[in-house]
Parts: C-alpha cells; structure tokens; sequence
C-alpha cells in the first residue's frame, strides 16, 4: 500500500544586484418604474497614484530601491500622490489600501508595487511577513488559506491599474494573474516584458536626475559549482540566440557601464524546492547514493516539470536531498523528502535609449503606456488551489 501523501512547494529566490486618473458623475436619468443609474467617469476628480517600495538595497553596487524611491517621488512625468517605503509584503499593501483609502472618496487609481524579481519564478517581496516569496504557487496558497483579503471595489475597481515594476516580471503571467485575484478580480495587473531599472543621469547622483530604463536581455546558464566559462558561455549564446549580432564577449567581461547604452551583465541563482510528504517515517526513500538519486528524478516526472518551469535546462541545476518532518493536524507528524535544486544564470543587459530634446543621447527609451510588446496585462481571474503541510522548525 503506497501511503504517500504527494505535495509540491516551489520556493524560488533570486540574489540581484503621478497617473492621473478620472473622476465620477452621475448621468441624469428620467423619472420611471425601474430607474438604472450608470456611472460616466470624467476628468473633473483625479484619482489618486501611489507607490510601495517593497525592499531595501543590500549594497551600495544595487541601489534598485532607494532610486527607485526618488523616481516615484521626484519623476517629473512619473511621481506619485504617495510613497510608501516600510513594506515589504503583499498582505501589508492590501491592508493599507484598506486604511488609507484615497482623500477624495475614489478607488485608487494607480498602484505602483517595486520589488526586485524576476521572469523564471517569483519576486523578493514576501506574500505575508516573514512569509514566502511572491510566485504563482504562494498567491494561490495565501488566497486559499485567506492569508490574503481582497479589497473592495471602494479600493481598486476596473479603472484601477496596478503597474507592477521588477525585472521582466511581465514574462511571467502566471504572476500577473495571481495578483491580478489577491486585488479582487477587477483591477489590471501591469508589467514590463523587459528588463526594467533606475538611474542616475548626472555624475553628482543627484536624486532629480534619476531615470527609469527599460533594457533587452539575453540570458545563459551555468552550473553553481563550475567556474566562469567565458568560452562556454558566449558559444551557448550563440546557440540560443543565433540571428543577434549582440558582442557577446564585451558583455560579459563588463559589471559596470562607462555610459548607459553598453552591454554588462550580472549573474545570479534561481533555486527550486520540490517536497514530497509520507505518512510514516519507513516510507522515506533511499536516497543515500548517487545513483538512488538519479534514479528518484528519473522516476519524477512532477520533479522534472517544475524545473521546466524555469526554461533553464536541466543539466545546470545543482541538486540536493533532505529530510523533514512536518506537524499535521491533530499533532500527527508526516515525513518529507526535500529537493532542492539551484541553477546559475547569467544575465546580460543592453539599455534601451534615445536623445532627448536637449541632445543628450543617453535619454531612456520612454515606450507608450499601452505597448504590448513590451507590456503583459492580467487576464481575467481564475478560481485557484493547492495544498501544502507546516514543516516543525
């Protein structure tokens, strides 16, 4: 009797470095048995914009946060009524909107959510504090669980845009959607296809100056334990990217840009989480040798689509097993079988600019607000599930 109870987790992290909206009036109707009211927006009551730095930097290299926040704040075509910078979850956003409805009685009309992410899985802001990471799979969990209350359409209602701004984040739908629910169904959920950061544009950093850039990326992978492989990686761009004429090699050999349209890179880890639970401890399989251990992924196909997930090949994920035990209702234990796999990428970057009227030629390309190809937009929400066990600490 196969007792095993099958659940998947899928925890990925990566390591990185004012909208004016529209009012509402009545329309008059004539007097009558049934009389049907229909709300014309009009530009007479803007609405109210605003932005949620949901991190802190970790390094003076990656500023993305703290320039960010003078953007939002200083942007001459982009600031926001409010910042928010002492947030860092999702739960947090949706009970401040909550307490803090807008000043003039309308739903907001912009929410700006700034987190470093990325297209393979999730974002660095936490679904609850000290919770997981943003990703499809803990939307889905946090909503189920009622961990995550929708607000009203006092809130945000389908004039809301929430314009979500990490790093090619718009790839990832999935993401887009969850969110899209986790605010009730009615507002869109926006995000950039490409990679998405901030500047300064003076050499005295002065935080006025600070410029949001979207850039293409080009993206090849390594295993965390090999070396850099600066022969091997440039032949594998080549591969995946055979009709671009992008110098590779340059990007590669370059961290830091001498001006704001040169190729550089950065590298970083995406690391997945598969755990399957039994109900007694003897059911645990034996992984204790190499080849049980290949044998246990060849004989996954779960484990090997959620990798698929990432679109980063197989062979570049270091993987690793552990035990856990987990507290189940009523004080019952269940046993768990933790894999953890970790692949390296690298990322490399090309900024997307322009000259602007005062012929400075390193001005950010600034595309329209409805480009969609550069920009994904939720689709409408879908009833979700899933399940998951409290692992003991």
């Amino acid at each position: 009797m196969n007792r095993s109870i099958p659940l998947i987790l899928l925890i990925a992290t990566v390591s990185l470095f004012s909208c004016k909206g529209r009012g509402d009036t009545a329309v008059d109707t004539p007097e009558a048995d049934t009389v049907v009211v229909e709300e014309v927006e009009t530009d007479t009551v803007p609405r109210t914009s605003i932005t949620f730095i949901l991190g802190e930097d970790n390094s003076t290299y990656n500023q993305y946060y703290t320039l960010a926040n003078h953007y939002y704040r200083l942007s001459r075509e982009d600031r926001t009524d409010v910042v928010v910078e002492n947030l860092t979850a999702l739960s947090q956003v949706l009970d401040y909107l909550r307490k803090h409805p807008a000043d003039n009685g309308r739903p907001y009309g912009l929410v700006n959510l700034v987190s470093h992410g990325n297209e393979f899985i999730d974002l660095q802001a936490t679904v609850t504090p000290w919770g997981g990471r943003l990703s499809p799979q803990t939307l889905r969990e946090a909503l189920r669980k009622k961990k995550l209350v929708p607000p009203d359409s006092t809130v945000a209602d389908s004039l809301t845009v929430v314009f979500l701004h990490g790093c090619a984040v718009g790839q990832n739908q999935a993401l887009l959607d969850g969110l899209a629910e986790a605010f009730g169904g009615r507002a869109m959920v926006k995000a950039s296809k490409l990679f998405e950061y901030y500047a300064y544009l003076s050499r005295n950093q002065n935080p006025g100056s600070v410029r949001r850039y979207f850039a293409r990326t080009w993206y090849a992978f390594y295993h965390p334990d090999s070396a850099f492989d600066e022969r091997g990686l440039v032949r594998q761009l080549r591969r995946r990217y055979p009709h671009d004429t992008t110098h590779w090699r340059e990007g590669l050999r370059r961290r830091f840009q001498d001006n704001p349209s040169e190729v550089y890179h950065y590298s970083f880890i995406v690391p997945c989480s598969y755990t399957e639970v039994y109900g007694a401890k003897e059911d645990l399989p034996n992984v204790n040798s190499r080849s049980r251990r290949e044998q246990w992924i060849a004989e996954h196909p779960d484990y090997k689509a959620l990798l698929a997930i990432t679109n980063i090949p197989e062979k570049y994920f270091q993987t690793k097993f552990y035990r856990q035990t987990f507290q189940a209702e009523g004080d019952s234990l269940l046993y768990g079988l933790r894999v953890k796999a970790r692949a390296g990428v690298v990322c490399l970057i090309q900024p997307l600019v322009t000259t602007d009227a005062a012929g400075y030629p390193y001005a950010p390309y600034r595309p329209a607000e409805d480009d969609t190809l550069i920009f994904a937009y939720s689709r409408p929400v879908q009833t979700l599930s899933s399940c998951s066990a409290r692992p003991i600490l």
